[in-house]
């Protein structure tokens, strides 16, 4: 497949051309608001909704929108493809206002889109992002010698459950990953549904020096299909017991809801 594709980070990506420290420049510069749509629909029903998009650059913007399938990889980072359509895309229902906008320095503009869910349209999770990036690529020069064009791109993420669809979520344990130094828990979720969910809710860790910490679930989405290890990350808290490394062993209790059910955590971590 000759589709472009690119890693980014979740939910909004801003990439970048790599290049050295020396030469490095930035591309564009907007604000978009919001970065993703959660969005539900019945089968023949048409949804509109807007973007909302700020240019504090000096100069005006040219923009270019387009359509792309994502998807997930095997390390959990997102890989867009806005040639080829994947198997099962829903892009064929997206209408865009247009393919290229100009936005006036200091402007606010909404750009409008919308998705046209067929009637024969399954229960399921319809999932696409808009993709906005410079209609020209500006050049730099690194070390006064090789031209590179340095490119931004925003991707904007829109979900769309279909009828009936729900998520299925089956808890599979619990694990640990590092993070910025630190050992934490991980839950395991396989989603066997047919749209996805987030967990939410709240852990209480106390670790072998006695001090409490309050856990909670990354957002990160289980889509169907898939088994993801959720990241449970620390509440901020100007309490200063709840700082520095946690010592083990750690035992953590509380409650996670994801798909409508509700998992006891009662674990100990050696």
């Amino acid at each position: 497949m000759n589709s472009k594709s690119c890693r980014n980070v979740w939910l909004l990506g801003v990439l970048f051309a790599a290049l050295p420290a020396s030469g490095f420049a930035a591309g564009f510069t907007v604000g978009i608001s919001p970065s993703k749509f959660e969005l539900r629909a019945r089968p023949g029903q048409t949804l509109r909704d807007t973007v909302t998009i700020f240019n504090p650059a000096e100069s005006g913007a040219d923009l270019q929108f387009r359509t792309a399938d994502w998807q997930l990889t095997e390390t959990s980072s997102v890989q867009f493809f806005d040639d080829a359509l994947l198997d099962g895309s829903c892009r064929p229902w997206v209408r865009l206002e247009r393919k290229a906008v100009r936005i006036e320095s200091a402007a606010r503009r909404n750009y409008r889109f919308e998705v046209h869910v067929p009637e024969e349209a399954e229960p399921g999770l319809c999932r696409f992002a808009i993709l906005v990036e410079p209609a020209e690529r500006d050049q730099v020069n690194v070390d006064g010698v090789i031209s590179m064009p340095i490119v931004g791109r925003y991707a904007i993420v829109v979900y769309v459950t279909i009828g009936d669809a729900t998520a299925d979520i089956e808890y599979l344990g619990m694990g640990t990953h590092m993070a910025s130094g630190e050992r934490l828990p991980t839950l395991r979720l396989q989603n066997n549904g047919t749209t996805y969910d987030r967990a939410f809710g709240r852990i209480i860790g106390t670790d072998s020096e006695g001090r409490r910490i309050a856990l909670t679930p990354s957002s990160f989405p289980v889509l169907p299909g898939r088994s993801e290890e959720i990241q449970l990350q620390r509440e901020s808290s100007a309490n200063e017991a709840s700082t520095g490394p946690l010592a083990y062993p750690l035992a953590i209790t509380g409650r996670i809801e994801i798909g409508g059910d509700a998992i006891e955590i009662d674990e100990l971590f050696e």
